[in-house]
């Protein structure tokens, strides 16, 4: 019941066309002085999309209530109530709260049950409030953080909603340990730290892992993946993750793009352009983590994540335009461009990946800004040679959320 709870804020949500109190909300509301009913009342809190209204309160048991609008009920979908929340979180955090409480049956609505909410809700909050402080050194004590959430839930099956509830944190965790490894610099987040990350992890879930450096990748005969890599004293790495959760059936493999700095090479970036380039990593380092949920949720497949990890600087031993580089595959590849390596490094990876006589493959990859001109940042493009499997990936991406 709403008045048990103990915490420093509770979360109570509404829609502008319905915005009469439940019986539960009502009873609570008089222990707390007609605080929402007043508020509702004087028009104070409407419930119009992300509003949030913050009231501190004089309660044994809480210092605050936020209400938090939802807009219209016909206009409501999980993209939207992410959003809410995640605002939300953020708002809260700011306001110095240290832990909140959310009513998840005011969430309740006609287009989805509660167990879709809930799921959506608990990865706002993870996602939200993620924060990178690996390497600041000052007012490290102005930092303000959320430690616990508690969802308030009038149902008898709590191990079902438990169930929810930690398979969307494993989601959420992959999201942010994806970002933290980004977000590292290059100086730090070699191609040698990157593989060293992946071994530990594959440790600690049971998955295999094998690595191979930058002598075991030329006697391969990886041409092209070399040639961008031999310019750095940063040496290469390939990252091979097997995670097996249905015997012998044949795997889907997932291919991430890992350079972990991209200076363009001869054909050098402009200086706007550069200082973003530890972000050419992020491919690979969802690859990895993706092996790691996929472990965590036992899933009933078998997947091989590989990690090409490599760095294109300049030296007297970097490829140069006009270069003829030979593949893994035996192709030939004239290099006009050293600014294109992304697809130098995947066309070796995504050829040894057929080693494994692979159901599907799918590679992930920070390859063009060209696609920020197509679509701006609200969606990820996507392109194969097999419709079924790009359905199964729009599919997946309107449950998830994640644009494509």
């Amino acid at each position: 019941n709403l008045e048990e709870i103990k915490g420093q804020c509770i979360v109570i949500a509404f829609f502008e066309d319905s915005l009469k109190p439940n019986k539960e909300i009502s009873d609570f509301d008089k222990l707390i002085g007609n605080v929402i009913s007043n508020s509702i009342k004087n028009r104070d809190f409407k419930a119009e999309k992300d509003e949030s209204k913050l009231f501190y309160i004089n309660n044994k048991n809480l210092k605050c209530l936020a209400l938090l609008g939802l807009g219209k009920e016909n206009d409501f979908s999980l993209g939207k109530l992410m959003e809410a929340i995640g605002k939300l979180s953020k708002k809260l955090r700011a306001s110095g709260i240290k832990s909140f409480a959310l009513y998840l049956g005011s969430f309740r609505n006609k287009n989805y049950g509660q167990n879709a909410c809930l799921e959506k809700i608990t990865q706002a909050i993870a996602l939200s409030l993620y924060q990178f402080t690996k390497f600041k050194t000052k007012d490290l004590d102005k930092l303000k953080s959320i430690g616990r959430v508690s969802i308030i839930a009038a149902d008898n099956d709590i191990s079902k909603l438990k169930k929810i509830v930690n398979e969307a944190l494993i989601l959420a965790d992959a999201v942010n340990k994806t970002r933290d490894l980004v977000n590292t610099p290059p100086n730090v987040a070699t191609p040698e730290y990157i593989a060293n990350h992946a071994a530990d992890l594959a440790k600690k879930n049971s998955l295999k892992c094998t690595i191979f450096d930058e002598k075991q990748i030329e006697k391969f005969g990886m041409g092209c993946f070399m040639a961008v890599a031999k310019g750095s004293a940063n040496k290469p790495r390939i990252v091979v993750l097997e995670y097996n959760g249905n015997g012998k059936e044949k795997p889907i493999i997932l291919v991430g793009k890992g350079v972990t700095f991209d200076t363009g090479g001869y054909n050098l970036k402009p200086s706007a352009y550069l200082t973003a380039m530890k972000d050419d990593k992020a491919g690979a380092c969802g690859v990895i983590s993706i092996l790691e949920a996929c472990a965590k949720l036992s899933l009933n497949v078998n997947v091989v994540g590989i990690a090409a990890l490599a760095e294109n600087m300049i030296s007297d031993k970097s490829y140069r335009p006009d270069d003829v580089l030979k593949s893994y595959s035996g192709i030939t590849v004239e290099i006009t461009n050293t600014d294109a390596e992304g697809r130098l490094v995947l066309a070796d990876a995504l050829s040894y990946s057929l080693e494994y006589k692979p159901k599907a493959v799918i590679d992930i990859a920070t390859l063009t800004g060209a696609s920020i001109i197509a679509l701006g940042y609200f969606a990820s493009p996507v392109l194969g040679n097999n419709q079924e499997l790009l359905e199964k990936i729009k599919a997946a991406s309107e449950k998830s959320l994640e644009k494509i």
